[in-house]
């Protein structure tokens, strides 16, 4: 990973489109989400693209992972993730370099496939911040259920995604938890990170809403003893309306 903060390459790229002459909108948020970039057909066609700022093996599968998820979270017609580090193009996976964004993204504007009824962005307001593990069993979590949870009370929700603590990211997590007006935490195998970001959570009186898809016996027991949601993988779509009930509950 760069030592680079990814706000920098996010100015990067939003200098490149405006040269492209693409239209684009930042600080906007979409079903729940608030992605870096949303870019704008003539036709009413709207994309995503978020820059990560990745470093490790099997980087181009996960980053390729997320572009499908965010594509169908917000019913986008495309979307990029942006790796600076990376060797080379594959934006029919939606992984893409620097270099490569503007070409992918000008591929795409050339056709015409007009939208009747496009998703409608709006300013980033509220935020929940999602402390959860980074592992692709648990991207549906954050995509389908916990975005969709936030979108039911307005909010936006965001997590960090590093696969561990590097220079400045403390910081960024210590940030967003305190901008946050609640956290979702997703203890399943109890990892370090999550744990972290929870006890920042709590001791900041942050209201937490558990969640937990492996044993509870394998938390801490300091942690087992808070209300925590069980749920099974692949019924994300329920847990959603549960945390959806649960936030306005503690919202309330």
């Amino acid at each position: 990973m760069s030592n680079q903060p990814e706000k920098d390459y996010e100015k990067l790229i939003a200098d490149q489109l405006r040269e492209a002459g693409i239209k684009f909108a930042t600080e906007k948020a979409i079903a729940g989400l608030a992605p870096d970039f949303i870019v704008y057909a003539p036709d009413g066609r709207q994309f995503i693209v978020e820059v990560k700022n990745w470093d490790f093996p099997g980087l181009t599968t996960e980053a390729s992972r997320q572009a499908q998820n965010y594509q169908d979270a917000v019913k986008a017609d495309g979307a990029f993730i942006v790796i600076p580090g990376l060797k080379r193009n594959l934006p029919s996976k939606g992984v893409v370099t620097l270099d490569g964004l503007v070409p992918a993204l000008q591929a795409e504007l050339e056709t015409t496939k007009a939208r009747s009824n496009p998703p409608t962005a709006t300013n980033v307001g509220k935020l929940v911040f999602a402390a959860m593990p980074f592992a692709p069993q648990y991207e549906d979590v954050f995509f389908i259920a916990m975005r969709y949870a936030a979108e039911q009370v307005g909010a936006v929700c965001t997590r960090v995604d590093r696969r561990e603590f590097q220079g400045n990211v403390v910081d960024e997590i210590q940030s967003l938890i305190r901008e946050s007006i609640a956290v979702f935490v997703d203890l399943s195998e109890a990892k370090p990170n999550v744990l972290y970001e929870t006890g920042y959570a709590h001791a900041l009186k942050k209201p937490c809403i558990h969640i937990c898809s492996t044993p509870l016996e394998k938390v801490p027991f300091d942690v087992y003893q808070w209300k925590t949601t069980k749920y099974s993988p692949g019924q994300t779509h329920k847990l959603g309306k549960e945390l959806a009930q649960r936030l306005k509950d503690v919202l309330a």
